[in-house]
């Protein structure tokens, strides 16, 4: 049947009427405010989008909202208005952390961070792991290593944690091209020195920059002197010189100064002190420093790993060892003190096996040392692997030798959950 063109007008009309509503919820917000977060209020609406004066919807409201979220800053973006105030009340993800960049010698990171921040919007040294950030950091980073010559940069990143095992940092790192320690130059010291630091200065040449390198070769100036007891010598920190492009290679020369070679200091006692496994006579008679010896730095941190040991294999995961050295620069002497306060013993928790099948976990089992609730030794982790290699020596062995132990300790229950990859047999 026909409709009649009267029906079709009327029916278009009743439509018309009951979207008009729908269609005209524009608001005009005099001003768009944002709480919960110390983010400027200009940059948060430049993000977003938002104008103060212009016609805006529900729905790109909501929209800005979502953007927001979708940073990954922020867990929760609820925005409400009265008539004249946009208002975004935000609410930061907890998980949200600094960023550390392990290996970029011509900038530092304050540099970098500014450099960053100039082209990812809402970044201020910070993100979320998880977010859209992370990838747009590496593309500025490349972007910044373009600049200097660098052609396709493989830039990798990486979740760092702390002794609970918690996530404190991402850092970024250039895989390719390698960076190396080109050259490193110590300035400024007496020639008796000259042969063992020089050995310092080829040893260092070619090894590959990560975060930790200049403190690295710091330490190691600093046990040239300490094994001698010149344990108040003072440098400048290794500095890196203009970066080159050599062979496939980032070389950067690295430079160091020694302030003050100071005096030899010879040791005034050796003292134990706190809840301890052994006697001050033991303490003593095992320890290869004595009063009146040269001091010798190298000695005295094989020492405080010596006091140390027991309370790891003895479940004393918290335990504070302090053994910060009293230096009297006017006799030239050092006292070294140990004090020792284990905190709690921990226990044992679950045992997970990762890459092992019930017959391989029946197999291995036999031969494990750490059993749920004895006190927990980081020690029989790859003790119990070997044992199993070794005394299984002559039957059929399904297990690869190679894995890696990560455990978590619930500082609350005091127990800890252990975590065994090993590499998957070739079948």
């Amino acid at each position: 049947m026909r409709t009649p063109p009267a029906a079709v007008f009327y029916a278009a009309l009743l439509w018309f009427c009951a979207s008009a509503p729908a269609l005209a919820q524009d608001y005009v917000p005099t001003t768009v405010t944002f709480s919960g977060t110390e983010l400027s209020q200009a940059e948060l609406l430049a993000f977003t989008g938002l104008r103060p004066g212009e016609q805006v919807s529900r729905e790109q409201m909501q929209a800005a909202a979502d953007k927001l979220t979708g940073s990954g800053l922020f867990i929760d973006a609820r925005f409400s208005f009265d008539g004249e105030t946009l208002q975004f009340d935000l609410k930061p993800s907890p998980a949200v952390v600094p960023v550390e960049y392990d290996n970029f010698p011509w900038w530092d990171d304050a540099a970098l961070n500014a450099a960053v921040a100039a082209r990812v919007p809402l970044f201020h040294g910070a993100i979320y792991p998880g977010g859209p950030m992370r990838e747009e950091v590496t593309a500025v980073l490349a972007g910044l290593l373009e600049t200097k010559g660098v052609r396709g940069p493989v830039i990798t990143t990486a979740a760092v944690g702390n002794e609970s095992h918690d996530q404190v940092a991402i850092r970024y790192h250039i895989d390719t091209p390698t960076v190396v320690v080109g050259t490193f130059h110590i300035e400024n010291y007496s020639g008796v020195w000259t042969q063992p630091l020089e050995a310092v200065e080829k040893s260092a040449a070619g090894e590959k920059i990560d975060g930790s390198i200049r403190d690295k070769l710091a330490d190691e100036v600093r046990e040239v002197y300490g094994s001698r007891g010149f344990i108040d010598m003072t440098m400048t920190a290794p500095a890196w010189g203009t970066p080159l492009l050599v062979t496939g290679e980032i070389a950067v020369p690295v430079r160091a100064t020694i302030t003050s070679e100071g005096g030899q200091y010879h040791v005034a006692g050796m003292h134990l002190t706190g809840d301890v496994f052994m006697t001050q006579e033991e303490f003593e008679k095992r320890a290869k420093l004595h009063s009146g010896d040269v001091a010798n730095e190298e000695v005295w941190t094989q020492i405080k790993e010596m006091v140390a040991a027991p309370y790891r294999t003895h479940g004393y995961l918290d335990a504070k060892i302090d053994a910060a050295p009293t230096l009297d620069r006017a006799q030239h002497t050092v006292d070294y003190t140990i004090t020792v306060v284990p905190g709690a013993v921990y226990h044992m928790g679950k045992l997970t096996l990762v890459n092992l099948d019930e017959k391989q976990k029946a197999e291995l089992m036999p031969y494990w040392l750490l059993h749920k609730g004895d006190v927990f030794n980081g020690d029989l982790i790859p003790q119990s692997v070997v044992d199993y290699h070794r005394l299984r020596a002559g039957e059929l062995q399904s297990i690869h030798a190679g894995f890696t132990a990560k455990w978590a300790a619930d500082q609350g229950t005091r127990v800890v959950d252990v975590v065994v990859t090993f590499e998957p047999t070739q079948k």
